[in-house]
């Protein structure tokens, strides 16, 4: 097995938001010289506190990421979630910027649970539609793929929730088993894969367990030593509450995934609820149990002040 160069910096995409900066904390805490590609440098003080190169770039526009771009042999790549077209521009850019400078290598970090096979529901549809982009650049390239984030705990609906009212209430059925992962977790997974040379595989990144709406709340109210109870959102009030928060139409688009799931259960457990299973490059990951995620960040549920994170 090869190992890559930490004498020469890696390039990071989307650095400044939750997803990013996990990988930039990953592989600073592994040696790596990182660069972090961010749209504003004052907005990234915490990143320059990590002692990394902040470049400014758009993953919009393809002059910026190739300027990020020269020097660098590997990157972590992540297209943000947005509409198909959207995103097929986001990774024509980067990819084209990745073959312009040379780059021999790239993770491929997708930012939610996907499926490789073909299928009709836009999410799964975009992120195929980014792998192909990639594949057909004959860029050695290498996939995350993450099963459910707990990091969707510590956003400010679902802490308010679980902190002030005691329950959690995602749209998924309390039947539904998952095998929740983490940014952190996904993050370690994509740093592993690069300091091991890694240019090729299709990683599944789950937690250690799998476990069905009131098994999670059980793990959750050991970390937090509260009463918390599981509750579905109906996908209408889902629908709603998103297009509130982010726009009308954003709803329908995020929800969509999780009707998918709802109408095909088998297809949802191949996608959710697996534990991770050690395989070539990742034989030694240990992925984070539930309640020891909680207990890390348990003063992050009671930070009252605590603002939800923006993309990079």
């Amino acid at each position: 097995m090869s190992t890559i160069d930490q004498s020469q910096p890696i390039l990071i995409y989307l650095a400044a938001g939750v997803q990013g900066s996990a990988v930039v904390r990953a592989a600073r805490r592994r040696g790596f010289k990182v660069r972090a590609l961010v749209r504003d440098r004052r907005r990234a003080s915490a990143l320059s506190a990590l002692g990394v190169e902040l470049v400014e770039g758009d993953i919009r526009d393809a002059a910026s990421l190739r300027a990020a771009s020269v020097g660098i042999v590997h990157a972590v790549l992540q297209i943000p979630i947005g509409a198909q077209e959207d995103m097929r521009i986001q990774a024509d850019n980067a990819i084209s910027a990745s073959l312009a400078s040379g780059m021999t290598s790239v993770v491929l970090k997708l930012a939610s649970a996907s499926r490789p096979a073909p299928c009709a529901e836009p999410s799964f549809v975009a992120n195929a539609m980014v792998e192909d982009v990639i594949r057909a650049s004959s860029l050695p390239f290498a996939i995350i793929r993450p099963t459910m984030y707990l990091d969707n705990l510590l956003k400010p609906s679902a802490r308010k929730d679980i902190v002030e009212h005691g329950i959690f209430a995602p749209p998924i059925a309390e039947s539904q088993r998952i095998a929740w992962t983490s940014v952190d977790d996904c993050a370690r997974a994509a740093v592993s894969l690069l300091e091991r040379g890694i240019t090729s595989g299709d990683y599944c990144i789950a937690g250690p367990e799998s476990v069905d709406g009131n098994e999670l709340v059980t793990r959750i109210r050991a970390g937090l030593g509260r009463r918390i109870a599981y509750r579905q959102q109906p996908l209408d009030a889902f629908e709603r509450d998103v297009d509130a928060a982010m726009g009308p139409g954003t709803g329908r688009r995020v929800a969509s995934k999780f009707r998918f799931f709802a109408s095909h259960p088998e297809e949802a457990n191949e996608m959710l609820a697996e534990p991770f299973k050690p395989r070539a490059g990742l034989e030694d990951f240990q992925p984070t149990g539930i309640e020891e995620w909680v207990r890390q960040h348990r003063a992050q549920f009671f930070d009252t002040d605590q603002a939800p994170s923006g993309r990079g």
